[in-house]
């Protein structure tokens, strides 16, 4: 994959003689090698705004690597480096200077503020007349993330008309949105292949076209575990894993944040094959190069789960929890995980750990009072581990009757009705013999249902990024001679 350093030369600041006071020098910015820095657009880059970039840049930077590549942004630090970038922006005459711009955009999308994040990104299109294939790209991927594919596709295929000889992204991301599509037929599956393609024409090296084409022959192999695009699938991966490996050994937080991406899908693969400690292997992998990685944290537990590894499966869930409180799974998940630890814990222990289960079931319940899964939960919760009585028994019939309404006919339940029912017609014989004895609580079952329940309680298919492939990347500084800023992604962390 292509990287673009801060390759600009940090100069220092020319000082007037009037009042003491800075003012910016016209003189361009050279770089290493002898030649004028520039901008996306062509427009040479004096040394005053290329310092204040270079700065900037490194700050960002700085930001992003921060709490092992987690981050520590907040609105007082995204506001002080997005004006360190409107600063140098300012430098240029009109403020001609897409890549500060665009740095600045970015800055607030990492805090989450919208609105001066879209003007400075369409701020960056202006000064370019247009013509910044990054800068639209983001556009779209904020798009995406607001869940409007129409606007997202529009960006990307607008990014590309303006720049087809180098919008990689931009290919990259409208196959992605196609693929998501789901393709039924060869004549759909033509144009994701095309832009994959054409984004791998333009850079062999990247990563997240290589991760796209893999998500392709996934999804076109179906359920066959044979199948010869799956197979195809994990060449792929194997062989873009070899070129990350290949990049310094020092990755820059973008090539990692794309490895990330990639081991992910390697690990939803392996699924597909039955290859469960491979699996295991590649989501550790994309969550250790991006810890805020939550599918890949997600997957984990899920994976750990199926094979009763209740502890690592805690743990990955309580990451996922942390990245994204208001996932439905990841709260599921977790109840299901300290359900199972409390089966090995003292007395005390265990009613501290399955209140905390309780509490999980509880917290995605209020997330999607719709979905199924939290009410067979905290169904088989009550019944199997809350003490036996008749209203405890009574509740969890209740729960479990809901559980069979919502789930209705779904193919992904139909195991865990006909085990609900079961359990419904359980109870009321248990009731009715609770009651002619003057109450008391049931014993406990010698075998109880097993930790994780029979439906999937976690997520029925491996978590794919809900993000584009191409995540948001500071721009590099820009690059003696015209640079093509959309050919490669720069120095930066996605977060």
């Amino acid at each position: 994959m292509k990287t673009r350093g801060l390759s600009g030369a940090l100069v220092l600041l020319t000082l007037s003689a009037c009042g003491g006071r800075q003012t910016p020098t016209t003189t361009a910015a050279v770089g290493a090698n002898g030649q004028t820095v520039t901008t996306a657009a062509g427009t040479a880059v004096n040394e005053t705004a290329n310092t204040r970039f270079n700065a900037a840049a490194a700050l960002m930077r700085q930001h992003d690597e921060a709490n092992g590549n987690r981050g520590d942004w907040a609105a007082e630090t995204c506001n002080e480096v997005a004006g360190l970038f409107e600063t140098a922006a300012n430098a240029q005459a009109n403020g001609n200077f897409p890549e500060a711009w665009f740095n600045r955009g970015l800055v607030y999308d990492r805090c989450g503020m919208t609105e001066p994040a879209t003007t400075a990104l369409n701020r960056a299109l202006q000064v370019a007349n247009g013509n910044y294939c990054r800068a639209k790209v983001q556009l779209g991927v904020m798009a995406y993330r607001r869940h409007d594919v129409p606007a997202a596709r529009q960006a990307f295929e607008q990014a590309i008309q303006q720049d087809q000889t180098h919008c990689v992204e931009g290919y990259t991301n409208l196959a992605m949105v196609l693929r998501e599509a789901r393709p039924a037929t060869p004549a759909d599956w033509a144009p994701v292949v095309r832009n994959i393609r054409s984004a791998l024409a333009l850079d062999d090296r990247y990563l997240p076209a290589r991760t796209q084409l893999a998500l392709s022959y996934l999804q076109q192999a179906g359920d066959d575990p044979n199948s010869r695009m799956i197979f195809l699938a994990g060449l792929v991966c194997a062989q873009a894993a070899q070129v990350s490996q290949s990049q310094n050994a020092e990755i820059s937080p973008d090539v990692r944040s794309f490895t990330a991406d990639l081991y992910n899908t390697w690990g939803i693969i392996d699924i597909r094959r039955n290859e469960i400690i491979k699996a295991l292997e590649h989501f550790r992998r994309a969550y250790t190069l991006n810890p805020n990685m939550f599918e890949a944290w997600v997957n984990y537990g899920t994976i750990n789960l199926s094979f009763r590894g209740y502890q690592d499966a805690k743990e990955a869930f309580e990451h996922a929890i942390a990245l994204k409180d208001d996932s439905y799974d990841a709260h599921i998940g977790l109840g299901v995980a300290l359900r199972g630890l409390a089966l090995t814990q003292p007395d005390a222990e265990r009613a501290q750990t399955l209140a905390r289960a309780q509490q999980e079931y509880e917290r995605a319940r209020t997330l999607d009072a719709n979905r199924a899964d939290a009410y067979y939960n905290l169904g088989v919760l009550n019944m199997n581990y809350l003490g036996g009585s008749i209203p405890v028994l009574r509740a969890a019939r209740d729960l479990l009757q809901q559980f069979v309404q919502r789930a209705g006919s779904n193919a992904r339940f139909v195991t865990s009705v006909e085990n609900a029912n079961r359990h419904i017609r359980n109870i009321g014989s248990t009731i009715t013999a609770l009651e002619a004895v003057g109450g008391g609580a049931a014993p406990a079952p010698a075998t109880p249902d097993p930790a994780t329940p029979a439906t999937p309680a976690t997520p029925a298919t491996p978590a794919t990024p809900a993000t584009p492939a191409t995540p948001a990347t500071p721009a590099a500084a820009p690059a003696p001679v015209a640079p093509v800023a959309g050919q490669a992604p720069a120095a930066g962390a996605s977060q």
